[in-house]
Formats: structure tokens, C-alpha cells, sequence
């Protein structure tokens, strides 16, 4: 059995049974009677570790921890990390691996073993997750986040700040200047399975940026969310040993070819993408013990610029209406209902046809959580025509939906909860949250996408309840997406339980303020 080594915090050493292999490659050592007392160091410790010695990692004694309370999830997460120069994080949405990394980047910063960092994240979460946890946790820590022009990119990139933050597609824009930036020494690749597929620009410009790197960790909480094979792209990013050099391989080793174009994974798939990811950590929701049983989320969905610019019009029409006395409680419903539209991506007409506003960062945002999860999804709209809108895209996009709206007929819905509750597919279910908020166990899943608000406060918490009922053992995630001032005030009204009607009215009489996120 492996000797645990003897810590001191104060000194930073740690102490075990005397060594003469390690006394000589480590000239700072004491011989203190039978012990050898050695500086606690991340290669002292790789050493000692491949001598046989228990020996932890030296953040978890000489870290602060940004002054917060970690999970203890988190805290090996950050211990991985900063002794691993490639390391995954395959970590469930939800357990905290954003905070785990940074902390892991805050300590190799503190400690002078690394310079600055960048972070490549998926875009909806660069403000609202990277930037949020760098503000809140880690003040002084100075990031920007480059996004938007090239020239705004690169006006950032100019500045000598800790944390770059860029989106998956931004690497390509600011290429010449990331690799003269050699200062980045830590990247964080964050859903490193969007760089499943080598063949793509996205895979190729980040490859340059990552290859010479000191540390390169990938975060996904599902790293293969179509087949084995996804993971031999990721894995060239940060492990290229680990897998074949070529693609077909990689294949041959995890699938089994049934016809010519037919292909299904080896039995023994997983435990070959096991291999090849590592080293690794992943957490379940359920092994963060400090989250609670139901977590809420508000994930940002940004509109397009065709979606901004109808609702910047709409809401000209409406301020000037308000004034006028014109936007009253009798009519307010119809207005919000008209806003949220608009925020889904897909507008009525009086004629009731339906207007496309060419929704993709609201669809992206989407895709990128149905990516992330490990397990079942349900997905709510709240308006049927763009329920299948949503359906019709994921089903574009190589997802397999499974469909519920008032429109389904009895027969139907029950193979459809029967097949999502026992089967293992379908893994995802776009509904309309009326036509599910009463009697029905869903808690196969155990993470709901609102894709938008509902305005009954009932149908909501009945909605949530298909995975939080009784039955359920998987601790849940509710993510709201979010992109503009109405869905945000609503969002906070049906978490508080509190009264909906006049939400519209209350922010007309608040004043002017950002009417967009």
C-alpha cells in the first residue's frame, strides 16, 4: 500500500519515509531521522507520485480558493488540472466545472507557473458564464472578452489582461494574432465536443492555437454525443497520442461496419474512448453534494440582428402607445405574447402566417446545451408554431426530437412518454409545456430547456414538476434561455411565484432602459 505523504500547509513541504532516488533529484531536500521533508511542488509531486508516494496536489493546500467555499468536486477538479498539462473535464452541465477550471488557472497565475489565459467558449456563455464567474469570484483577475468586429477583437487582444475570452468561430478571425500572442500559456476549451469534426475550419484554427501551449485543458460534459468517434477529434487537440493518426482507425477500433453505409459502435467502444481520454475527471450533479436537488439557470441567447431590430421597433410602437395610454392590462397580454415571439425567433401574422427571424445564436445556444447533457432532455416552447420550427432544425441538425403539441393525438403522446420514460431513445422531447403540466412522470430526464417563457405561472411549475416528482434520483437542472429584458423579468417572476400580469406595464413605468440583452 502507497505511503501517504506528511503536508505542512506553513511550509510549504511535504514530508515521507526517506528516498534516496528522490533525495538526489531534488537538491532542496532535508533528512530529518527516517524522513526526507521535500518542497511541495507540482514536479516534487509527480516525482514522489511516480515513486510510489501519496502525495496531493499542492493547490489543495496552498490555494485560497478565491476566498469562497468550493465544492469538493471542484477542488479535484483544480487538482487534476494544474498537475496535468492536457487534461478533460467530462463533468455533467451543472456541477460547477467553469469555477473548478479558473481556479486551477488563478492558482498557476498566482504562483508565476503560467502568464495569461484564453479561454474558447461557446458564444452565448462568454459574458454570461466566463465573464460572470471572473467578476464575481475572481476581481482581480482583469479579462475582456473579444467578440464582434476583428478590429474590436484585436484592440483587446492588444491589452495585457489574465483572461482572453473568445467564441469556438473567433479563433479563425484573430488567428495571426493569437499565435503571436506566446504569453497565453493555459487555453480552456470550453465544449470541446463542437471540435468533434477535424475536417472544419473552426477544428484547424484552434489546432494552431493549442499545439505549442503550455496547458490545454478540454471541458464537455458529453463527449461523444453522437458516436465513439467523436471523440478521436478532440482528442487530437489536446492528446494526439492517445488516438491514431488517422481518422478511419480510430473507426475501425470502436465501430463495426454493418453495411456500407451503416456503422455501429463495438461493444467495447467506450472504454476505448475511455483510454483515450485521459487524464480525466467527471462528476455527476448527483456527486456535488452541496448543489441542491433542483437547480435554476439562465443561459444567454442572443437575438439576430434581424430578431433586435423587430423588437427595437415593436417596442418604439410601445413606448410611444404607453404614453398615449394605449398599452393598458386589457391589452398587455396579447403585446407580451407579441415580445416573446419575437424572442423565439418565429412571429404570427395577422393572417396567421408565420415570419422567420432567423433565430441561430437562440438555436446554437440550444444545440450547445442538447450537446452538453449527458442525459435526457426536455425542451419547452411555448408557441406551437415554433415548436416545430425548433423540431424541424434539430431534426436538420442530425438531432432526433421527439414531438408533443396540442396537435398530437392521444395515441401518440402515450408510445411518445412511454418511448421517453422506458427506451433509450428518444433522448429529446420538444413540446408544448400545456400539453405536459399536469399527472405525467418524465424523470427518465433530468434537464428542462425552456427555448421560451410561459406566461402561467401554473403551467410552469407543473412543466418542472414531469422531472421533480417523486421517482425522480438524479438531481435536476432548469435552464432558462434568455435574451432579452422581458424574458429576464418574467424568468424572475415564475421563480419568485410571483404575479405575472402587469410585468409589461411595470417596465414601461420604470423609465427607459436597456430593452435588450
Amino acid at each position: 500500500m502507497a505511503t501517504t505523504a506528511l503536508v505542512s500547509t506553513r511550509h510549504r513541504r511535504f514530508a515521507i519515509p526517506h528516498h534516496r532516488g528522490l533525495a538526489r533529484l531534488v537538491p532542496d531536500t532535508i533528512t530529518h531521522g527516517d524522513q526526507l521533508i521535500v518542497p511541495h511542488t507540482i514536479e516534487t509531486t509527480r516525482l514522489a507520485r511516480n515513486m510510489g508516494f501519496r502525495v496531493p496536489a499542492p493547490i489543495l493546500s496552498q490555494y485560497e480558493w478565491g476566498g469562497t467555499t468550493p465544492f469538493k468536486t471542484q477542488k479535484i477538479t483544480a487538482a487534476l488540472l494544474t498537475m496535468n498539462r492536457r487534461a478533460y473535464v467530462l463533468s455533467e452541465m451543472g456541477t460547477g466545472k467553469t469555477r473548478g477550471a479558473l481556479f486551477a488557472c488563478d492558482w498557476l497565475l498566482r504562483e508565476g507557473l503560467a502568464h495569461r489565459m484564453l479561454v474558447v467558449a461557446p458564444l452565448s456563455t462568454l459574458t454570461l458564464v466566463w465573464a460572470r464567474e471572473l467578476m464575481l469570484y475572481f476581481p482581480h483577475l482583469t479579462h475582456g472578452v473579444l467578440h464582434g468586429s476583428r478590429d474590436k477583437r484585436r484592440a483587446v487582444l492588444k491589452q495585457n489582461l489574465d483572461c482572453y475570452i473568445i467564441n469556438h468561430d473567433g479563433t479563425r478571425t484573430v488567428l495571426p494574432e493569437l499565435l503571436a500572442k506566446r504569453d497565453i500559456d493555459i487555453v480552456i476549451v470550453d465544449e470541446l465536443a463542437a471540435f468533434r469534426n477535424a475536417g472544419t475550419d473552426r477544428w484547424k484554427a484552434l489546432h494552431e492555437v493549442v499545439k505549442d501551449r503550455t496547458y490545454v485543458w478540454g471541458l464537455t460534459g458529453a463527449p461523444t454525443p453522437n458516436e465513439p468517434t467523436d471523440a478521436w477529434a478532440q482528442c487530437k487537440l489536446l492528446t494526439p497520442n492517445s488516438v491514431p493518426k488517422f481518422y478511419g482507425r480510430f473507426k475501425r477500433e470502436t465501430m463495426r461496419q454493418m453495411s456500407r453505409f451503416v456503422w455501429i459502435p463495438q461493444s467495447g467502444a467506450l472504454d476505448r474512448v475511455h483510454q483515450a481520454m485521459q487524464p480525466a475527471v467527471r462528476f455527476t450533479r448527483d456527486d456535488c453534494v452541496e448543489l441542491p436537488p433542483v437547480s435554476f439557470v439562465d443561459h444567454l441567447a442572443p437575438m439576430s440582428s434581424l430578431q433586435e431590430q423587430v423588437y427595437k421597433d415593436l417596442m418604439k410602437k410601445l413606448r410611444l402607445s404607453f404614453k398615449q395610454g394605449e398599452v393598458t392590462a386589457v391589452n398587455e397580454g396579447v403585446l407580451f405574447s407579441k415580445l416573446l415571439q419575437i424572442g423565439a425567433g418565429w412571429v404570427y401574422t395577422k393572417t396567421k402566417g408565420v415570419v422567420d427571424l432567423q433565430p441561430k445564436h437562440r438555436l446554437s445556444a440550444l444545440m450547445e446545451i442538447l450537446d452538453e447533457a449527458s442525459g435526457k432532455v426536455i425542451v419547452f416552447v411555448d408557441f406551437i408554431h415554433a415548436v416545430r420550427n425548433v423540431a424541424a432544425t434539430l431534426k436538420a441538425k442530425g438531432y432526433a426530437p421527439a414531438i408533443v403539441t396540442g396537435e398530437t393525438s392521444k395515441g401518440d403522446r402515450d408510445r411518445i412518454f412511454g418511448a421517453f420514460q422506458n427506451d433509450h431513445y428518444p433522448r429529446i422531447l420538444v413540446a408544448h409545456p400545456k400539453c405536459m403540466a399536469h399527472g405525467l412522470t418524465l424523470t427518465a430526464a433530468n434537464t428542462i430547456v425552456w427555448y421560451t417563457p410561459t406566461t402561467s405561472l401554473e403551467t410552469y411549475e407543473q412543466a418542472c414538476a414531469r422531472i421533480t416528482r417523486p421517482g425522480q434520483t438524479k438531481k435536476s437542472l432548469i435552464i432558462h434561455l434568455t435574451g432579452t429584458a422581458i424574458e429576464a423579468k418574467l424568468y424572475n417572476r415564475l421563480q419568485r411565484k410571483a404575479k405575472l400580469q402587469g410585468s409589461l406595464l411595470e417596465m414601461f413605468e420604470e423609465g427607459d432602459k436597456e430593452w435588450q440583452m
